[in-house]
């Protein structure tokens, strides 16, 4: 930055070293209802996840279409699928989030 700046009432000084969290995005509250909850019927897809404009995730198409194929495939094979526990154990990392572990009951 060339100058001071003041972000949602903190400071952020000139030369200061600023960190994108980028295991918080998609989390915001005041754009996701409920951000912490995994929701496929979500419409409000304003989200961050494979990137935007020149960065973009080339492989974002491929992704979905797998998505779109092996979740019906899975809920097919074992349609009485459910979390064993109340939460699933998320990787402790500040800058990638992901699941370390998903218990399932099949």
């Amino acid at each position: 930055m060339t100058q001071d700046v003041e972000l949602r009432g903190v400071v952020v000084r000139r030369h200061d070293l600023v960190v994108a969290m980028v295991g918080a995005a998609d989390r915001d509250p005041e754009v996701f209802p409920r951000p912490d909850e995994f929701d496929v019927g979500r419409t409000d897809n304003r989200r961050l996840a494979f990137g935007h404009g020149t960065h973009f995730c080339l492989g974002e198409p491929l992704a979905r279409l797998e998505a779109q194929i092996a979740l019906p495939a899975l809920l097919r094979r074992f349609p009485h699928l459910a979390l064993r526990a109340d939460r699933p154990r998320w990787r402790p990392s500040p800058l990638l989030r992901g699941l370390e572990e998903l218990a399932l009951a099949v």
